[in-house]
């Protein structure tokens, strides 16, 4: 792929050529807008050019009609967004790696604004090289949806992730195929499109993958950090509120069909609590007079949380009142979690072996 330029002299309303210029695109350049492309090959002009014009006289223009300028505009608009309509609101860029010591992930979301999100995610369970680059593209997906894009470009430099989910490859493997199945019904969801890109342009997110398989890091404050204990396509992406024993499910209920319970007596109590909620995209939260809003966790949920806060990336074994704060600093919530965290803390094996020598060593 090239940009030509011709320069082209008339006499006696004959054209003559008199240069003739070209360059090769290569890399990032071959994926300049059309608009891009057109400027691109005149500054190389200018360039190889350039005794030339500085020995000619500059003319302007003269003025040329609004249609014309409306009509070459449109000529050099990207038709890809010119069919959306609105250009994608997020790109994500992902890498993924797994070797025989460590599995980690590198993700990169970047607005329209130039507002940037990056994280690094450290896959405590084995995998494969192109298993870890599928975590990466879910997980990626995952954090675009909940950052509430309705378009998304994602760019990964894996070939084979990439043209398997663009169709052009065919996926064997009964664990791929579930990965593949579950990214191909994110991508359709949120308008999302998979663009293969050199390894070189996506070093940021490798670098961010690299970090997380260091054991002592230094965390930037800037960068969010997690350990992730089991693949994304094991876990269920949406709340578990189908469950009898579950508590936000008479609260989603009322909230959604205003559903009472049988009771006289629960319906009451039920009717009070959803002042304190409210449900955004089928997700409940609680609110607050002086925070933001908790997100409410099943029972399920809020033992991952505990184990994650406890003893994650950034988990420092505190006692169970610091750790209730931590996890609502982190804005999680569920009725009994003080209770809960009491005794997870209590069960925990390294309490258990050390409590009593702390206890000791602060009498004497």
């Amino acid at each position: 792929m090239a940009v030509s330029t011709a320069l082209v002299k008339e006499k006696e309303k004959v054209q003559k050529p008199m240069y003739y210029v070209s360059r090769a695109l290569r890399g990032t350049e071959e994926r300049y807008p059309p608009m891009e492309k057109l400027t691109f090959a005149l500054v190389t002009t200018a360039r190889k050019l350039k005794s030339y014009f500085q020995a000619h006289t500059y003319r302007p223009r003269t003025a040329i009609k609004g249609q014309v300028v409306a009509e070459f505009i449109t000529e050099f608009t990207n038709v890809e967004y010119q069919v959306a309509g609105e250009y994608p609101q997020l790109s994500v860029h992902t890498e993924g790696s797994s070797n025989r010591w460590a599995s980690e992930e590198g993700i990169i979301l970047r607005s329209l604004e130039g507002d940037e999100i990056e994280c690094m995610v450290h896959l405590d369970f084995p995998t494969t090289n192109n298993e870890a680059k599928y975590e990466a593209l879910v997980a990626g997906l995952d954090l675009a949806k909940a950052a509430g894009a309705a378009s998304v470009v994602i760019y990964c430099d894996s070939q084979v992730v990439t043209n398997q989910v663009n169709d052009n490859y065919e996926c064997k493997s009964e664990k791929m195929k579930k990965y593949l199945e579950q990214t191909k019904k994110m991508v359709d969801d949120l308008q999302a499109k998979i663009v293969q890109i050199p390894k070189e342009e996506n070093e940021r997110a490798d670098r961010l993958a690299r970090a997380a398989s260091v054991e002592h890091v230094v965390i930037p404050d800037k960068v969010l950090s997690f350990i992730q204990f089991t693949p994304l396509i094991d876990v269920i992406n949406v709340q578990e509120i189908g469950s009898k024993n579950d508590w936000t499910t008479p609260v989603v209920s009322y909230l959604k069909d205003s559903t009472l319970p049988d009771g006289k007596e629960a319906a009451r109590k039920l009717k009070v609590q959803p002042a304190r909620f409210v449900l955004i995209k089928d997700v409940l939260y609680k609110r607050g007079f002086s925070r933001l809003y908790l997100r409410c966790l099943s029972l399920k949920e809020a033992n991952y949380a505990m184990r994650e806060v406890y003893e994650g990336i950034c988990g420092n074994h505190s006692r169970s009142r610091s750790l209730v704060h931590k996890l609502i600093r982190a804005r999680y919530y569920w009725p009994t979690m003080q209770k809960d965290v009491q005794a997870y803390v209590k069960a925990y094996n390294k309490y258990q072996r050390f409590s009593t020598a702390i206890k000791h060593r602060q009498k004497n």
